[in-house]
């Protein structure tokens, strides 16, 4: 009798565990590869939906610099939560900011890239939100001069 209560026991506590392990497992969020040129200061976002516009001031992008990153679009389709900067050279890390609201339509982060020992350092910017409530994320290259 002791032998099958502990079975049960363990059986149950395996099922809890796996069933909390997925009800708590973040949604996994498959990104899109965008062109954006954002070291022209300003660059658009092609979805179904509509265009997603993204604007750094001031521009170009340089290192150790503070850059406001501002997300815009027309109909409030897509909302940012945050961007993800990570440095391909050197194991830079990655750096995080978080979207603040500063309109119906309009969010905005600050945004400051580490220093580098190299004159060419090359970045994957990672936009992460909600697109029509789904979560959403768009990546692509940029590269900055020291």
């Amino acid at each position: 009798m002791q032998t099958k209560l502990a079975f049960l026991f363990v059986a149950l506590v395996l099922i809890a565990g796996g069933l909390t392990r997925w009800w708590l497992a973040p949604e996994e969020v498959m990104s899109t590869e965008v062109r954006c040129e954002l070291s022209q200061g300003r660059c658009q976002i092609a979805t179904a939906e509509g265009e997603i516009s993204v604007s750094v001031t001031p521009s170009p992008i340089g290192v150790m610099s503070k850059h406001q990153i501002q997300v815009s679009t027309q109909k409030s389709f897509f909302v940012p939560e945050a961007l993800d900067v990570t440095g391909l050279e050197m194991e830079m890390g990655l750096t995080r900011v978080e979207f603040r609201s500063v309109s119906v339509q309009a969010s905005s982060a600050t945004l400051i890239l580490p220093i580098c020992t190299q004159n060419e350092m090359h970045w994957q910017f990672l936009l992460r939100g909600q697109l029509n409530g789904q979560p959403t994320a768009y990546r692509w290259m940029l590269t900055t001069q020291r």
